[in-house]
């Protein structure tokens, strides 16, 4: 506890990505030989870290303490055993973690951060949300930073997976930002855990994300750039995963003239993976941690046939359908069409919003009365099944 409440004084007196504090704790054995020598002036600090220190005490950090006693927030330091292994070996590791939900999130192996711009098209949405969740579906971890767009298209892909989710937050993690994300905080938590270097009420403020940054590719395997253009903070992190010894993987730009993808266009030039579906991800991590993924079935859902396409227009032709009609009535009966009566309860429910045709989440949430969190877990279940088919877009019909 003691020690607790010294790591709690010395990340507030230092700060975010503070080099200066892991030069003092190179010289110590604990967080309060560290406290003590910064007390006595053994220690040279910075003007802006004499003044944090003249504001900062073991009781203010007590304080703190009790703050996420009652909050139901977890502190975990870095002498703390639970503090994650890999990110103990990045530049300048947090000297705090402030958690809510499942702690031991943290401590899985095989993870992967999902990144990209705040305003990204519906393309690079979509890439962001099914990629996120074929990954989670065979056993791995989505990291991201929970803000608009791509991150929340990852969480929410991740969910969809019925897989865990970390969102690494540049602010307090009982801060409800943004309310955009307000509908997964609870799915998330339940399913994973919001981080922060933060305490509990630190508000949102521009500066606090750069620095967030370097914890999200620090938790993962690498990094997964969707979209993003030069000016994004995704790039912040994929430097970062390059300082640390992570891999980068980029998504190929719909558009290699849209500024949206200038970012992505740089890194695949200077040799980053692309990703043309999750299995390329998962086939650079398949040798080391093959026993602890789920079976990898090759999706074909990332082929979208065109009216216009001469292979569509074959496959439709009177000889080709022929064939095939004569091939299923040999093999294997016609596949079977669910009915809204199979189910019960919420999921009957949802079966008769989307079973004459494709629905938005949205809009089946607004029509059932469920919560998006509730919902994703019911529409997984029944895609688990085989009566649902989740569609681009975020769109579900009953099959």
């Amino acid at each position: 506890m003691k020690e607790t409440l010294y790591w709690i004084s010395l990340s507030e007196i230092f700060g975010p990505a503070s080099s200066s504090l892991w030069k003092l704790m190179s010289t110590c054995e604990s967080a309060e030989e560290g406290y003590r020598r910064v007390s006595e002036g053994k220690f040279t600090l910075a003007a802006w870290e004499k003044n944090r220190f003249l504001c900062s005490s073991p009781e203010k950090s007590a304080e703190i303490l009790k703050n996420c006693k009652q909050k139901g927030i977890e502190v975990i330091t870095y002498g703390s055993e639970k503090y994650p292994s890999r990110l103990r070996t990045i530049f300048d590791p947090p000297a705090v973690l402030y958690l809510s939900g499942n702690s031991e999130s943290l401590s899985e192996e095989m993870s992967v951060s999902v990144v990209g711009t705040r305003e990204p098209s519906e393309y690079g949405a979509d890439a962001a949300f099914r990629i996120s969740e074929e990954l989670a579906r065979v056993g791995l971890t989505i990291v991201s930073g929970f803000a608009a767009g791509i991150d929340s298209s990852a969480h929410r892909g991740a969910l969809s997976g019925n897989g865990k989710t970390i969102a690494v937050l540049g602010c307090g993690v009982d801060v409800d930002y943004p309310r955009a994300n307000s509908d997964i905080r609870d799915a998330v938590m339940k399913n994973g855990a919001f981080i922060s270097e933060y305490p509990p009420g630190t508000p949102p403020l521009a500066r606090n994300f750069p620095s967030r940054n370097r914890i999200i590719s620090g938790l993962s395997l690498g990094v997964f750039v969707a979209e993003a253009p030069l000016s994004s903070g995704a790039l912040i992190t994929a430097d970062c995963a390059l300082e640390q010894g992570r891999d980068v993987f980029c998504l190929p730009p719909s558009d290699i003239f849209s500024k949206s993808f200038q970012g992505v266009v740089r890194y695949l030039r200077d040799g980053a993976v692309p990703v043309y579906s999750h299995l390329d991800i998962i086939y650079e991590y398949y040798t080391n941690f093959s026993h602890k993924l789920s079976a990898v079935k090759p999706s074909d859902e990332y082929i979208t046939a065109r009216s216009e396409s001469f292979i569509f227009s074959e496959m439709n032709s009177p000889a080709v359908k022929k064939t095939q009609c004569k091939k299923t009535d040999e093999k294997e009966p016609a596949n079977k069409k669910f009915s809204p009566e199979e189910f019960e309860g919420i999921q009957r429910e949802i079966a008769q919003v989307i079973a004459e045709r494709p629905v938005h989440i949205e809009e089946i949430s607004s029509m059932t009365g469920t919560d998006i969190s509730e919902l994703l877990a019911e529409l997984t279940d029944m895609e688990i099944s085989g009566a649902v088919q989740s569609l681009p877009g975020k769109q579900y019909i009953l099959v």
